[in-house]
């Protein structure tokens, strides 16, 4: 029979996940910087440095390569881990239906009405001097950005989506949320240690020094919906529909303007952000009076009887 990592002490369970995505990730960078180069004939250092004036096959090798570096960094780790830990892998890492499927429609209104709140926190975050080394890695992070969602054809599109909105919303949802807030509610007994530590690990990967703020933000409304839905489908949804939706957006200025990048704007549009408010407010609200949440035991390795009275989280998140 086999015998499955969630027999193992948390922190040796811990030490198995952190190795083993230190593993797949460093095959996937063996693989984009060998393989990729022989079967594109590009070399590595050419993707590394692309903008949106780039030829395409160069975009779109570091397309691959992302996508490639995403998917080997948090779902394979994630899947593989939950695989070897737990008899039922997909409830391991909260892959169920939500107990109500409005939760899902208010699950997007929530992160659509957060949206504009990011980006008004993310513009004044850009007004702040943070130096010119830092300066020049954000442009540099933009430049490659702005590439990505050059998309001159359709086809171009649909791989830009593919791998920058899908892959990144399954993938960080089940690596952040699936794995590292169940790590630490195991570890604390405490669910807000929980979200704000994932959120907190979701904006230093992210390694965004203007988007930072908006980034923890995000990560920690992510693990706020897991947390009232009981579903990570509803997180999925919500990352989703916030990387979707930009994607969405650039490509449809580019079909409408035909002038290669989108417009920049630096300004803050309050009356936007006043309106998210609102709907982020709506939403939340009927999110938290129909919240099917997280059983206080959700994170043990090995299922206990509760009482019905004690199934829910602290008060906080009740």
């Amino acid at each position: 029979m086999m015998k499955y990592f969630r027999t193992y002490p948390p922190g040796m369970q811990l030490l198995l996940f952190l190795l083993m995505t230190f593993t797949l990730f460093s095959l996937a960078l063996a693989f984009i910087g060998v393989m990729l180069p022989k079967v594109y004939g590009v070399p590595t250092s050419a993707i590394q440095n692309i903008t949106d004036k780039s030829a395409p096959v160069l975009i779109h090798v570091s397309l691959v390569a992302q996508g490639i570096g995403s998917l080997m960094m948090f779902a394979a780790p994630s899947l593989l881990f939950a695989y070897l830990a737990h008899p039922k892998p997909i409830k391991y890492l909260g892959l169920k239906a939500p107990q109500k499927p409005i939760h899902l429609l208010l699950a997007v209104l929530v992160m659509l009405g957060a949206m504009p709140v990011f980006m008004a926190l993310q513009t004044l975050m850009g007004h702040i001097n943070f130096g010119a080394e830092v300066q020049a890695k954000q442009e540099a992070a933009e430049t490659v950005a702005r590439a990505y969602l050059t998309m001159p054809t359709f086809a171009d599109f649909i791989r830009t989506f593919l791998i920058v909105a899908i892959l990144p919303a399954i993938g960080e949802e089940l690596f952040f949320r699936g794995m590292i807030m169940r790590f630490t509610h195991k570890s604390s007994h405490n669910i807000v240690l929980a979200v704000l530590f994932s959120a907190i690990m979701f904006a230093f990967v992210h390694a965004s020094y203007t988007g930072l703020p908006s980034i923890f933000l995000a990560g920690a409304l992510l693990a706020v919906i897991y947390n009232l839905t009981g579903s990570l489908w509803c997180g999925i949804a919500a990352h989703l529909f916030f990387n979707g939706l930009q994607i969405i957006f650039a490509y449809v200025e580019k079909g409408n303007t035909n002038t290669g990048a989108a417009p920049t704007d630096t300004g803050i549009q309050w009356g936007f952000v006043a309106g998210g408010v609102v709907l982020f407010a709506g939403a939340f609200y009927m999110l938290w009076k129909t919240r099917t949440p997280l059983p206080r035991n959700w994170s043990d390795d090995f299922d206990q009887p509760q009482n019905s009275t004690t199934d829910e989280n602290p008060a906080i998140f009740n």
